[in-house]
C-alpha cells in the first residue's frame, strides 16, 4: 500500500526553556552530488514526501495521477496525489489529549464521505497551524481496503500552563504583577498554551513595573518547569528585584537665570527624600519619571522665552555606604541659552476654521518674549475644538522657526481629517443595569456629531451613579467608509444592593444594631430605594424613601420619604428629641452636572427635657425637671446644587457647590416660621494616582420671621413665649462629620437649665475641613486633616477669633458590606481651652463630606 505524507516541520520548537525562536527559512538550492554524503535538507512547509524515500519533489509521484478535484494546473505548487478524488473512509487523530478530533478535522475541512482534495487540506492547513495548539502536525493519507482514503493527523500538541508562580517578589505583591499583567493584556491563565514570546514579554512587563516603582536593574528570569505527565507545565518566574534608590540631592550647573531651588520646585516627580516625598513615593530615582521632568524643566524654560536651552546627561553619584539602602545625588548640567521674541504666526491645512479664528486676538505681540504656555494652551483649546465637532484625528502641531536676531516666527501646521458620527453604542459589563440607565448619561445620541470632548465627559458621568465603573478605556471601531465610529464600553457593576444587619458605636449616636436595604440602582433602573431600622442607647430610627432620577425616562427626579425617629442626645446635650414625618422632593437636570430642585417637608415633633440638678450640701438629690415641648415643621426648599466629584463615596477629583433656601411656616403652617439659607462647597484635587486633597466649606444662619417668640432659652423663662427655633432646627456644630475630636455638636452658644449647662445650637455657623487622602491599598485610607468651625447665637456676630480648631488622622476602610468608609479618628485640639468636651479618639462610619 502506497502511502503519502504531508509534513509540517515547527517552526518554533520547544526544545528548552526559553530557546530562541528562528522562523522557517526556504530550503538551500541542492548541492553537485558528490561521492560524500550531503546533509539532509529540512523539507518545505507543505511540501509533499514520498514516505519511504523522504526526498524532496515537486513533482508528481505518478505520471498519470488521478484527476483531483483542483487541478494541479490551478496550484501550480501543489503536486498531483494518486489518492486525490477517492471518497475519505475514516479521519483519526493521534496525539491530541486536550483538543478534540472534530476540532482538528474541522479546521482542516475532512469530512469523511466526501472526496479526498488535498489542496483543500493543504489550504486549511495553515489555519489548523496558527491556532498555536501544536509544536509538530504531520498529516498522513492512506489507501483504505474498499479502495478509499484513511487520513491521520499526528499532532504534538503545546503545553499547557498548570500554575503561575512568581519567587523573590518581596516587595511588589503578587496581585501588583497580575494587574501590571492584565494591563498590558498578557494572558497567563491555567490552561492557556504556553508561547514563549509571551513569557518573555511577561517578563519585561514584570521589569517595568519594579523599575516604576523606584528598583534599579531588577532582573527577571522565566523558566518552564515539568509538573510530570499530565502535558502542563509550571510557569515560574524568578525576580531579584534589585536596590532601590533614595534621592538624597538635586542640585543644577550652568543655571543662572533661574535658582536650583526654584527648578527642584518645577519637578513633579522626582524629589529629594523627605517625610512626605516618601509618603508620595516621589523620592526614588525612576529614569522614566526623571525624564518627565526633564521635558517639564524644558517647558518652563521656553515659558520664558528659553528657546534653545539644553539639558545634559545628568551626573549620578552615590551617597553614604549603605549599598542595600543606597541614596544618590543628581547634579543636572544646564546650558540656558538666549531669551528668544516673537516675530510672526501663520496658519496652514485649515478649513472649519478660519485663519482669524484661530490665530486672531494671539496672546504674544511681536517684539514681545515668545512664551511656550499660552501658545500651547491656543493650540490645546483648537485641538478640542476640533474634536467637538467630530474630527477625530485632528490636531494642530506648532512650529517655531528660528530667525535671525533671536526671533521666532510660530507656524501652526493642521490637520484636519474627515468628521465623523457616532455609530452604534453599546455597553458590556453591566448584568444588573438596564441599557438605557447608562445610555441616558451619555451626553451623544446614535447619528450625532462625534464630539469626543463631550463623550469623556459623559464617561465621567457614569462614575458618579456609583454602580457601574468604567474599568477600561472604550473600544472604537471607526469606520472609513460610513465615517462612524461604533464605541463598545466596557465596566463592571458596584455598590449593588446593600443589604445590611449589624451593629456599631458612633459618639454621637452610641451603640446601635441596625438593618437596612438600600440600592442606587433599584431593579437595574437606576432609582433609589432604601428601607432602614435602626434601634440603639441613643437612636431609634425607622425610614423609607424613594428617588427616581429620571422620572418618565426625562430630565426629571421624584423622590418621597417617610421616617419615625427617637433621639436621644449625649448627656452634654440633654434632651430627647422625637418626631415623624417626610419629604417629597422635584428636581431638574439644567445641564450635564447641575440641577435645581423643590423640596416640602413636614414634621411633627416634641422635645423632652429631664434635668436633675446636682446634689444638695446633705447630700439630697432633686426631683429631675421634666418638661416636653412639641412643635410642627412645614417648609419648602428650593436648592441649586453643582456635582462634578468622580465617586460619591470614594472621591478623588471633582467638586460639589449647594446653595439652598429654606423657608417654614406663613402660609405652609406649623408653629416655626424662619428662613434658613446654607451654602455648601467642596472641592477635590487629585495630586497622582494615590493621594487626594480636599477642602469643604459650609455655612448657614437662620432668620425667625416670627416676633412672638423667644430667641433663646433665658428668653423664654423671662417672657414665657415659646422658642421661635427649638434647639434641634439649630445649627449643631462640633463631632466627627464637622469639628472632629469636640464631642457632638458642643462647640457654640450655651444654655443653663436646671443648673446644668448644655449646647444650645446656633442660629449662624461656619465650619471648613481640610483632607490629604492616601490610597494605601484598595479598601485601606491614611487621611491627614485639619478642621475649624463654629456656631454662634442669636445675637452673636460671626468672630474669626471664637473659631475653634483640631487637626489628625485618619484610618478609613472600605468594607464590602459598606458603600461608606470605617472611620477611625485621631485628633488633637489645637488651642484647648476651659469647659472643652475633646475626645482624642472617636469612630464612626461615613464621609466627613
Amino acid at each position: 500500500m502506497k502511502k503519502l505524507k504531508f509534513v509540517w516541520l515547527a517552526a518554533f520548537l520547544l526544545t528548552g526553556p526559553l530557546q530562541a525562536q528562528t522562523p522557517p527559512q526556504p530550503p538551500p538550492a541542492q548541492p553537485p552530488q558528490s561521492a560524500e554524503p550531503q546533509p539532509k535538507t529540512r523539507p518545505r512547509p507543505g511540501s509533499i514526501i514520498d514516505s519511504g524515500s523522504g526526498k524532496i519533489t515537486d513533482q508528481p509521484l505518478n505520471a498519470n495521477p488521478i484527476p483531483a478535484p483542483v487541478s494541479p494546473s490551478a496550484h501550480p505548487n501543489v503536486p498531483g496525489d494518486p489518492l486525490a478524488g477517492k471518497r475519505i473512509d475514516r479521519f483519526d487523530a493521534v496525539g491530541n489529549t486536550s483538543v478534540a478530533s472534530d476540532t482538528i478535522r474541522v479546521y482542516l475541512g475532512i469530512q469523511p464521505g466526501d472526496p479526498y482534495d488535498p489542496t483543500a487540506i493543504q489550504r486549511n492547513f495553515l489555519s489548523l497551524w496558527q491556532t498555536g495548539l501544536f509544536d509538530d502536525i504531520t498529516i498522513e493519507a492512506d489507501k483504505s481496503e474498499t479502495g478509499g482514503v484513511i487520513i491521520r493527523v499526528v499532532v504534538k500538541e503545546r503545553p499547557r500552563i498548570g500554575s503561575v508562580e512568581y519567587r523573590g517578589n518581596k516587595d511588589l505583591a503578587t496581585n501588583k504583577i497580575t494587574e501590571a499583567l492584565e494591563r498590558e493584556k498578557i494572558d497567563l491563565h491555567i490552561g492557556s498554551t504556553i508561547e514563549q514570546t509571551l513569557l518573555r514579554r511577561a517578563a519585561e512587563v514584570i521589569k517595568k513595573a519594579y523599575t516604576e516603582n523606584g528598583y534599579e536593574d531588577p532582573q527577571v528570569d522565566p523558566s518552564i518547569v515539568d509538573m510530570g505527565g499530565t502535558g502542563e507545565k509550571k510557569i515560574l518566574f524568578n525576580i531579584d528585584e534589585g536596590i532601590k534608590a533614595k534621592i538624597a540631592a538635586i542640585d543644577f550647573t550652568g543655571n543662572h537665570h533661574f535658582s536650583s531651588r526654584r527648578l527642584r520646585s518645577e519637578m513633579k516627580e522626582i524629589k529629594t527624600h523627605n517625610i512626605i516625598t516618601w509618603i508620595r513615593k516621589k523620592d526614588l530615582y525612576i529614569p522614566s519619571k526623571l525624564d518627565e521632568d526633564m521635558e517639564r524643566l524644558k517647558n518652563y524654560y521656553e515659558d520664558f522665552g528659553y528657546f534653545d536651552v539644553v539639558f545634559g546627561d545628568p551626573k549620578i553619584t552615590t551617597v553614604g555606604k549603605n549599598t542595600k539602602k543606597p541614596r544618590v545625588k543628581l547634579l543636572i548640567p544646564i546650558t540656558e541659552g538666549t531669551v528668544h521674541t516673537f516675530g510672526d504666526v501663520s496658519v496652514s491645512g485649515n478649513s472649519v476654521f478660519t485663519n482669524q479664528e484661530i490665530i486672531g486676538n494671539w496672546p504674544t505681540k511681536k517684539g514681545q518674549v515668545i512664551r511656550r504656555k499660552p501658545i500651547q494652551d491656543r493650540v490645546d483649546a483648537f485641538g478640542e475644538a476640533y474634536r467637538m465637532r467630530g474630527y477625530i484625528y485632528a490636531y494642530v502641531n506648532p512650529e517655531y522657526v528660528n530667525k535671525p536676531n533671536n526671533v521666532i516666527d510660530v507656524k501652526l501646521n493642521v490637520y484636519e481629517g474627515d468628521q465623523f458620527r457616532m455609530g452604534r453604542l453599546e455597553f458590556q459589563g453591566n448584568t444588573v443595569t438596564k441599557d438605557k440607565v447608562l445610555r441616558r448619561e451619555i451626553f451623544l445620541e446614535e447619528g450625532s456629531i462625534m464630539d469626543m470632548e463631550t463623550f469623556k465627559q459623559s464617561l465621567y458621568k457614569l462614575g458618579q451613579l456609583g454602580y457601574f465603573k468604567v474599568t477600561d478605556n472604550p473600544d472604537f471601531k471607526v469606520n472609513p467608509d460610513t465615517k462612524t465610529v461604533d464605541i463598545n464600553v466596557k465596566g463592571n457593576e458596584e455598590g449593588k444592593n446593600d443589604v445590611q444587619f449589624g451593629g456599631g458605636y458612633s459618639e454621637g449616636g452610641g451603640f446601635f444594631l441596625q438593618s437596612q436595604f438600600a440600592t442606587r440602582n433599584f431593579l437595574g433602573q437606576g432609582e433609589n430605594l432604601s428601607l432602614s431600622a435602626q434601634k440603639g442607647t441613643r437612636v431609634t430610627y425607622y425610614a423609607l424613601s424613594y428617588a427616581n432620577p429620571w422620572f418618565m425616562d426625562t430630565p426629571n427626579s421624584l423622590g418621597i420619604s417617610i421616617f419615625n425617629r427617637n433621639t436621644v442626645y449625649p448627656a452634654a446635650v440633654g434632651y430627647e428629641n422625637r418626631g415623624k414625618g417626610g419629604s417629597i422632593a422635584y428636581g431638574y437636570r439644567l445641564h450635564r452636572f447641575d440641577s435645581l430642585s423643590l423640596v416640602y417637608a413636614a414634621e411633627r415633633a416634641k422635645i423632652h427635657y429631664e434635668i436633675t440638678s446636682a446634689p444638695d450640701s446633705n447630700g439630697n438629690v432633686p426631683v429631675a425637671d421634666i418638661a416636653d415641648y412639641n412643635y410642627t415643621v412645614s417648609s419648602v426648599a428650593p436648592s441649586y446644587a453643582f456635582d462634578s466629584r468622580d465617586n460619591p463615596y470614594d472621591t478623588t477629583r471633582g467638586g460639589k457647590a449647594v446653595f439652598s433656601l429654606a423657608y417654614s411656616g406663613g402660609p405652609l403652617g406649623g408653629s416655626i416660621h424662619a428662613l434658613k439659607p446654607t451654602l455648601n462647597l467642596t472641592k477635590f484635587f487629585r495630586q497622582s494616582k494615590r493621594t487626594t486633597f480636599s477642602i469643604n466649606a459650609e455655612a448657614g444662619r437662620i432668620y425667625p420671621l416670627s416676633k412672638d417668640c423667644s430667641n433663646s432659652r433665658e428668653e423664654l423663662e423671662a417672657t414665657n413665649k415659646e422658642l421661635c427655633v427649638p434647639e434641634t432646627e439649630r445649627f449643631l456644630v462640633g463631632g466627627e462629620y464637622s469639628v472632629r475630636g469636640f464631642e457632638s455638636y458642643t462647640l457654640g452658644p450655651t444654655q443653663v437649665i436646671g443648673g446644668i449647662t448644655q449646647p444650645a445650637g446656633g442660629y449662624k455657623y461656619d465650619v471648613v475641613n481640610s483632607e490629604y487622602i492616601i490610597k494605601i491599598n484598595d479598601p485601606l485610607r491614611f487621611v491627614i486633616w485639619a478642621d475649624a468651625g463654629q456656631a454662634y447665637g442669636y445675637a452673636d456676630k460671626w468672630q474669626l477669633s471664637k473659631t475653634r480648631y483640631t487637626a489628625g488622622a485618619e484610618l478609613r476602610i472600605f468594607l464590602p458590606i459598606f458603600q461608606f468608609p470605617l472611620r477611625f479618628i485621631f485628633a488633637h485640639n489645637i488651642r484647648p481651652q476651659p469647659g472643652d468636651k475633646f475626645q482624642s479618639i472617636q469612630f464612626t462610619i461615613g464621609n466627613t463630606y
